[in-house]
């Protein structure tokens, strides 16, 4: 490697649903971080669609923020430089 080039975070977020309750509705437990090299991870259950969708929204939110505060890199020189 010639130098050290500063990485774009990797955010991911894992959704698992399934039905439950009478009347039956969506539940969901989510799982999410804003940058897989950290060990930090949240981990929130919802239930209904819109509550699910409110989590996800928010996610989405901060890793936008997230990546609007990160330096701007050129190229893709930490993938190609040895």
């Amino acid at each position: 490697m010639v130098g050290a080039v500063a990485r774009e975070a990797t955010a991911v977020l894992v959704l698992s649903v399934w039905r439950e309750g009478s009347p039956p509705r969506l539940a969901a437990r989510i799982t999410y971080t804003l940058d897989v090299a950290q060990a930090q991870r949240v981990t929130v259950t919802a239930a209904g669609v819109d509550e699910i969708d409110d989590v996800v929204r928010r996610w989405l939110h901060e890793v936008e923020a997230a990546h609007q505060q990160e330096p701007q890199q050129a190229g893709d020189a930490s993938v190609t430089e040895e």
